[in-house]
């Protein structure tokens, strides 16, 4: 079974539930629309360390986008910083810490080992497009068919706040699902074609 750690899931559980306990999302609403599944991890203390179905967490993470962030992926680009932004101040990853120029060699280490550890059965690889100028730069993901495409967002977001907010390499930032299992994460400078 694809999963996802409870760590990345938590915050969508929490959200939702949110939503519910503010009447944003009525329960039977709930009900109607979501599997047994995603109705049990509603229901469920997550723990961090452990695994939890990919699919559940598109199905949740569709809910968020359509009931709070009106559809628009931005809403789960700034999901996915905001998360990148709580694993920074842990601490966890102090090898982000350091100068700009082997910002790449860094992200691409940093993504190589996170992205396993919130997604099982993926692997990342980092490769640069221009020797010398980490801000061309693509990762890339083989991913089970499993995992939603919502999961782009989020996770685009999350790249993008370790290159930009972190780094400050001034980049634009793309995703694309190149095949059912392929994911593709491009780096430009801001106002390159």
């Amino acid at each position: 079974m694809s999963g996802i750690k409870g760590s990345a899931i938590e915050s969508v559980v929490a959200d939702v539930n949110r939503l519910v306990e503010a009447g944003r999302i009525a329960r039977t609403a709930l009900e109607v629309r979501l599997d047994a599944e995603c109705l049990a991890l509603l229901e469920e203390k997550i723990m961090p360390a452990l695994w939890y179905p990919v699919t559940a967490w598109g199905e949740l993470t569709k809910l968020l986008l359509e009931v709070e962030g009106g559809g628009d992926p931005a809403y789960l680009v700034e999901r996915g910083r905001r998360a990148a932004a709580r694993l920074q101040a842990t601490g966890i990853y102090a090898q982000l810490d350091g100068e700009r120029e082997r910002w790449g060699d860094r992200l691409g280490n940093v993504m190589a080992t996170i992205g396993p550890a919130l997604y099982r059965d993926t692997t990342w690889r980092f490769e640069t497009a221009e020797p010398g100028d980490p801000r061309h730069f693509r990762v890339l993901a083989t991913v089970p068919r499993a995992f939603p495409d919502v999961g782009l967002h989020p996770t685009l977001g999350f790249i993008d706040y370790m290159a930009n907010e972190h780094s400050k390499l001034g980049v634009r930032l793309v995703a694309r699902r190149l095949s059912p299992t392929e994911l593709e994460f491009s780096a430009r400078p801001h106002g390159a074609a």
